[in-house]
């Protein structure tokens, strides 16, 4: 327990400060909900060999989302992200594709966004510890303006088993957004938001093919103009890789 104290405690500590309020020169506001997230993905089986099982790299992915804040009675946003992929080594791969997303604002109308994703993934396992990264680039739409908005995204995930039971981990990640350009329906180049979880994954066997992981998820926006947003939100993400 000392070596997993000893190995988790500065990335820990990276989590809290990275979770922690932002400074800012307008008020921040803070509120809170609950986000529900299930992500699979697997092997696109397009063809077999002879024996029927050759491994194929081509792989397809799924996301879909439920947000909701202030205690399920306001702000909300619903996401639909299927994709393909591309398994290049046995730790990298390429996908992309389409995502919707349906956006409920709390004083405005509801809001549709539409946008085509390009990513890549990179795991590495280091016994008995996984650092997983993921680097995307999402063009976006919406109905009320013509620009289209890039924005890059960068995760990096670390899991590691905890001695008292592998069927528990420990799981830390973040992400931070980056805006590429300015919009006509908002959007402002640069620093968009960022994104900081800790939790607990929980996986029945080692043989099963879905795990859940709950937590703490702390989310700020930095709103050009407007009073910055900091979200403190329940996460529970259903994994499945068949």
């Amino acid at each position: 327990m000392q070596n997993l104290l000893r190995s988790i405690a500065p990335l820990a500590c990276l989590a809290v400060i990275l979770s922690l309020p932002r400074p800012a020169t307008a008020e921040t506001l803070n509120e809170t909900g609950v986000w529900t997230a299930l992500f699979a993905n697997g092997e696109l089986l397009l063809h077999q060999d002879a024996k029927g099982n050759a491994e194929n790299p081509w792989r397809w992915w799924y996301d879909g989302q439920l947000r909701w804040f202030e205690e399920f009675d306001g702000f909300g946003q619903t996401i639909v992200r299927p994709g393909i992929g591309y398994k290049v080594t046995d730790k990298m791969t390429l996908w992309g594709g389409y995502a919707w997303a349906h956006i409920e604002p709390l004083h405005d109308p509801p809001i549709d966004e539409h946008q085509f994703w390009q990513q890549i993934t990179w795991s590495h396992k280091f016994d008995p510890a996984t650092l997983d990264l993921r680097s995307r680039l999402e063009q976006r739409f919406r109905e009320e303006g013509d620009d289209t908005g890039w924005r890059f995204r960068q995760m990096f995930a670390y899991r590691q088993p905890l001695e008292v039971t592998p069927r528990l981990t420990f799981v830390m990640w973040d992400e931070v957004f980056f805006n590429l350009n300015d919009t006509d329906w908002g959007s402002h180049s640069g620093f968009d938001q960022n994104r900081a979880f800790v939790g607990l994954g929980w996986k029945p066997t080692p043989e099963t093919t879905w795990r859940v992981e709950v937590g703490y998820l702390n989310q700020f926006i930095d709103r050009v103009g407007r009073a910055n947003m900091n979200n403190h939100l329940l996460s529970i993400s259903l994994f499945w890789n068949p």
